[in-house]
């Protein structure tokens, strides 16, 4: 498998998870080039990346830091999450699988903002009920 191109290699790569990519990267030392590379660590950003960070509420948190690597813009997302619409939303990612986690921030009476998070999935709706001085997360499945 080390006597493929780079770049077949880094494909290879990039259709798997970001926890894949780490090991393969660990076995040796040809793969690692190629499990690290911009090209992998880009497919497990979402496509809409650019876009959520770009709401961002808190200035220099929505861009790639100078010389940043996908890999290390992944990995800031993962640890640090990024507040969204004047912090009424966080967004991160999840470090094993790429998956999107938005927390939302509802007032919860005298004691500010409480988070709820949601999960980023189409087969799933959220719906929030009033419960006496806060709000309340239900999940319905949509089917």
């Amino acid at each position: 498998m080390c006597d493929l191109p780079a770049d077949c290699l880094a494909l290879v790569a990039s259709l798997t998870s970001p926890g894949d990519a780490c090991r393969l990267a660990a076995t040796a030392v040809a793969l690692r080039a190629a499990a690290d590379s911009d090209q992998v660590w880009g497919s497990f950003l979402p496509a809409d990346c650019a876009d959520i960070l770009a709401r961002c509420s808190t200035p220099g948190d929505g861009r790639c830091l100078e010389g940043e690597t996908n890999k290390e813009l992944f990995s800031r997302l993962c640890d640090c999450p990024v507040l969204l619409d004047g912090g009424k939303l966080s967004f991160s990612l999840e470090r094993h699988s790429g998956a999107k986690k938005y927390m939302i921030a509802l007032w919860h009476g005298f004691g500010g903002y409480q988070y709820y998070g949601l999960e980023d999935s189409s087969s799933h709706t959220f719906t929030f009920t009033p419960d006496s001085t806060r709000w309340r997360l239900t999940r319905t499945c949509c089917g």
